[in-house]
């Protein structure tokens, strides 16, 4: 195949995109339930009575509860990020109400996808640096997969593997830049006051997705083998 984008043009490109206007209002609209999440577990450790409640074992189990409701809200909302990223490269009419429909109707496949890639990767980094790097490589374009399609789990991570397959390096490169990226700005929204950048950071979720599904696209179009494979087409 072709020579892949950079690294550095696809962060560029993903910068294009989020910053316009009409795409901007969007994105963040899908994502302030992550806000909103955010915003909450921020004052519940500056507000007094709402920290003080939480040291309580009726406040704990809450938190507990409420951490769970967190980790399923915040599966959900990326999903709908994905699905919201897709309508915005393919064109499509940006709504809300649509959006959310459609990432609810794949939201099942995508959570036990999200959970197996955890143990997945949790399993990689047990067994050292190397396996993990394997694994996070193949399975990179599995959820996007999932997004776009709908498809089963398995076949979404074998899409995935060859998808990545005579290309790896460049692959792990290119998702090791985006880590890069992702950690550098979140260190920098760190020094905002009161946590202010946490919230921002949970806002502009989908700029550090594109980069990734930017990459994901080019990949699928120039490879003309991943639309004639039996297999992947099962």
């Amino acid at each position: 195949m072709k020579n892949i984008t950079s690294p550095f043009r696809l962060i560029k490109k993903a910068f294009e995109i989020f910053g316009k206007k009409k795409n901007f209002v969007f994105l963040i609209q899908i994502y302030i339930p992550i806000g909103l999440l955010s915003l909450f577990f921020l004052l519940s450790v500056y507000i007094p009575f709402l920290s003080d409640f939480f040291t309580t074992s009726l406040g704990g189990l809450i938190m507990t509860i409420l951490n769970f409701l967190f980790v399923f809200i915040m599966v959900f909302v990326n999903l709908a990020g994905i699905v919201a990223i897709n309508k915005i490269l393919d064109g499509e009419s940006l709504q809300i109400e649509k959006t959310f429909t459609e990432a609810w109707h794949k939201y099942f496949k995508f959570l036990f996808l999200s959970i197996i890639l955890y143990l997945v990767y949790a399993l990689g980094i047990i067994l050292l640096v190397i396996p993990f790097i394997f694994v996070a490589t193949w399975f990179v374009f599995s959820k996007f997969i999932v997004a776009e399609s709908g498809m089963g789990i398995w076949i979404s991570l074998a899409k995935s593997r060859k998808l990545v397959k005579g290309i790896f390096w460049k692959i792990f490169i290119r998702i090791f830049v985006f880590a890069l990226f992702t950690f550098s700005v979140q260190t920098i929204l760190m020094f905002l006051p009161f946590g202010i950048g946490t919230i921002v950071f949970s806002l502009c979720g989908a700029l550090f997705v594109l980069p990734t599904l930017l990459l994901y696209k080019e990949i699928k179009v120039n490879r003309t083998e991943f639309a004639s494979d039996e297999i992947l087409n099962g």
